[in-house]
């Protein structure tokens, strides 16, 4: 995933949705859950030791409800939260009318 891409999620995730509807949103896993909170976009530090290190952006969706389960654990539901970051990127995410918010390409 190019930065580019993941920037536009992250941009997505803080303009493209206000708290008053909810977001149905898709991991590659199958995982597929409908939330109706987000943290916004927040830092993180991943691996700060490494050279080619240059932070992370991250948000946290809320609320989760489950509606298809995923096929493994790669997806991380914690307290009925999920944090979005490059370790754990959605395929697809859409209010719940089906408007597409964002998806990858890839």
């Amino acid at each position: 995933m190019n930065h580019k891409k993941y920037f536009e999620l992250m941009d997505a995730l803080n303009y493209g949705f206000d708290n008053e509807e909810k977001m149905i949103i898709r991991w590659d896993n199958g995982l597929l859950i409908r939330c109706s909170s987000i943290t916004g976009e927040y830092e993180t530090d991943t691996e700060p030791g490494d050279e080619d290190y240059i932070g992370e952006y991250a948000a946290a969706v809320g609320d989760v409800e489950v509606i298809e389960p995923g096929v493994d654990e790669s997806v991380l539901i914690y307290n009925q939260c999920i944090e979005i970051s490059l370790k754990c990127m959605p395929q697809k995410i859409m209010l719940e009318d089906g408007t597409v918010l964002w998806e990858t390409s890839e």
